[in-house]
């Protein structure tokens, strides 16, 4: 997996979740896998940035460490410039993590995402537990070779499960 293909994937995601759950969403981290991208919500997540670290750090140390998860995202609903938005932020081993968002339309679906840029590294703080895990995470080959088929890796697309 490239590291487009985290952006296309963490963008499937949050849509997904749109049509799939009511507003507002809860917070969710999207782990991609070879086998299955996999949405942790978290539907009592705090309000306190020291919080959210703490949650975030405690998921990160259950969910990616150990599973040796080299990418992560982030969805959730904000509002940007007066109007409901979708917030993407996703990051990988050895890639700052980069941003990109899209207001609800009239439907209650998705416009079109904003292009992707990366995140101030002072933005978002309580995000660090996630990039710092990926970031810990032993060498595999050059980028997701380890997820990527045409690389080695595990074969298959990457279904979103619920």
């Amino acid at each position: 997996m490239q590291f487009d293909e985290l952006r296309y994937v963490c963008q499937e995601a949050a849509l997904d979740l749109v049509r799939q759950r009511d507003r507002p969403l809860p917070p969710t981290v999207v782990l991609p896998a070879p086998e299955r991208t996999r949405l942790l919500t978290l539907p009592r997540f705090p309000d306190d940035d020291e919080a959210r670290h703490a949650v975030l750090a405690e998921l990160a140390a259950d969910e990616i460490t150990p599973t040796q998860t080299p990418a992560w995202g982030f969805v959730a609903e904000a509002e940007i410039a007066d109007r409901d938005a979708v917030v993407v932020v996703f990051g990988a081993r050895r890639h700052a993590p980069h941003l990109t968002a899209s207001w609800f339309g009239e439907d209650g679906d998705l416009e079109e995402f904003a292009p992707d840029e990366e995140l101030d590294p002072t933005a978002l703080p309580f995000l660090h537990p996630l990039q710092h895990a990926v970031d810990s995470l032993p060498a595999v080959g050059e980028g997701f070779d380890a997820m990527d088929p045409k690389r080695g890796g595990g074969g298959g697309g990457l279904p979103i499960v619920p």
